[in-house]
């Protein structure tokens, strides 16, 4: 697949207006925070907000195929999957496979995850829900979620933003269609249109018209909005000003320069499980931390006690993190960096993680592990405590830092891609990918190919190539690797 189906894309048109127009008042009601989904009940939770008679879905994997929710045999019968229930007896009356079919392949498409997002909003107007969510459940896969609670108020037209969110809907979707578009928002509201000689006019409450104008194509021009004493108006400064984008948490560039030293860390784990004899055998171990000696230890090793240093403590329940009290050269390499990328609240001795919510824990191990390869420390431990845990270098120069081997080196590319995903910003994502990749080569004087940029990166190990692949969105699409030369046959 790499378009919706005409049938889709037909019956769409009449509810992308008021669907545009509803995410926008749901956006502004529900503030951002964890997500979670309660399908047994039907309730989904933003933060201590719970939202009722909602549901999932589905669900964009890191293989880009989606899979609705009512296709998922684990959910069958429980009222988290009514929504996509309704919308998969649409599909088959109407003769809408993208509903029909429990799995759609996204793969074709020019921006795959773009084409669930569009899915989700399309499947927002049809089912006239109150509004709609997106968050990322582990790696690089991404649930969508729909309400219809009643506390959630419907959207009322707005002159000051009609103009925007019909421009918006009549240029979503490729094919003709402005008409369909601008109907269909009437319908939705109950409102009047009529044609006119280079278009058509909606009537607004109020008096107020938008005037839209229209090529033989049926592409819109221009949309103009008149008020009731018949002067005309641009009232979509207000919605473009509102639309500026957000610094994100970490720092675009702050976030390529820490990545290949996160790849790094979270290769080292093997020197610790090499030197502490019986460590591989135990299941879940647990780890004990004595401050004031500054050593590392696991109470069912009683005789194992490793030099380490603090990196920083992570409390659950707030959502912070406090950078130990130290001076250890790791910590304050990373703290220093982000002060020179303009991110003096990551360098702060206490860090509050609500805003970046669910993808604090992210933020925090991508800090704590550039702070491990930064500070040469030899690995990375982590010790519960309370409510969170503590975040640990371990020093011990008894400790030999593990080398690299091609199917070690798909393992970290796919750990860190999935740690640094939900951080990374669209605009920036395959920058910081890619330092993710070469930089880890460097380290390791492992020779990288670079003929297949941007879709492929390949390093040579021996007589292995290691090949990392990218997606349109720059994301980590898959990884492999082979004798060289054998790049269509490479292990998964």
């Amino acid at each position: 697949m790499d378009t919706f189906s005409d049938a889709l894309l037909s019956f769409a048109r009449g509810y992308l207006g008021g669907a545009i127009e509803q995410y926008s008042a749901f956006q502004e009601q529900v503030p951002s925070g964890r997500m979670r989904m309660e399908h047994a009940t039907g309730t989904a939770w933003i933060g201590d907000r719970a939202l009722r008679r909602s549901g999932e879905l589905g669900t964009f994997a890191e293989d880009l195929t989606f899979m609705w929710a009512w296709a998922k045999p684990d959910l069958a019968g429980l009222p988290g999957v009514e929504h996509a229930h309704r919308l998969r007896e649409i599909g088959v009356q109407q003769g809408i496979l993208e509903f029909a079919e429990g799995l759609l392949d996204f793969g074709g498409f020019p921006d795959p995850k773009l084409a669930a997002d569009h899915l989700s909003l399309i499947a927002l107007g049809v089912l006239r829900a109150r509004g709609s969510m997106k968050f990322n459940h582990g790696g690089r896969a991404y649930a969508y979620l729909v309400t219809d609670d009643e506390e959630i108020t419907c959207a009322a037209t707005d002159p000051a933003r009609v103009g925007e969110y019909l421009r918006i809907a009549a240029l979503l979707l490729p094919g003709d269609g402005t008409r369909d578009v601008l109907t269909g928002y009437a319908r939705w509201h109950g409102l009047t249109t009529r044609p006119t000689p280079d278009g058509m006019e909606l009537m607004l409450p109020g008096g107020h018209r938008l005037i839209a104008r229209i090529d033989l194509r049926d592409n819109i021009i221009e949309a103009s909005m008149v008020d009731p004493e018949g002067a005309s108006y641009a009232p979509e400064a207000a919605v473009r000003q509102q639309a500026q984008r957000v610094a994100p948490f970490v720092p675009d560039g702050l976030l390529a320069e820490l990545a290949p030293a996160v790849a790094i860390t979270m290769g080292l784990k093997g020197g610790l499980l090499d030197f502490a004899e019986g460590l591989r055998e135990l299941e879940r171990p647990t780890s004990i931390w004595d401050p004031a000696q500054g050593r590392f230890g696991v109470a069912e090793l009683p005789e194992l006690s490793i030099a380490a240093a603090e990196i920083g403590r992570y409390d659950r329940a707030a959502q912070r993190w406090d950078w130990a009290e130290n001076d250890w050269a790791g910590s304050q390499a990373v703290r220093h960096l982000a002060r020179e990328h303009g991110a003096d609240h990551l360098a702060a001795a206490a860090v509050d993680l609500t805003r970046i919510a669910p993808h604090g824990e992210n933020a925090i191990d991508v800090l704590s592990a550039a702070a491990v390869q930064l500070g040469g420390a030899v690995g990375w431990a982590f010790v519960p405590d309370g409510a969170g845990y503590r975040i640990l270098a371990l020093t011990d120069e008894r400790i030999t830092a593990p080398g690299t081997d091609p199917d070690l080196a798909c393992a970290v590319f796919d750990a860190a891609a999935n740690l640094l995903h939900p951080l990374t910003d669209p605009e920036n994502r395959y920058r910081t990918m890619r330092e993710l990749v070469v930089g880890y080569f460097r380290r390791y004087g492992i020779p990288t190919i670079y003929v297949g940029e941007p879709q492929l990166l390949m390093g040579h190990f021996g007589l292995y190539e290691v090949r990392v692949e990218f997606g349109v969105d720059g994301a980590v699409s898959r990884t492999g690797f082979g004798m060289i030369g054998g790049a269509l046959t490479m292990n998964p």
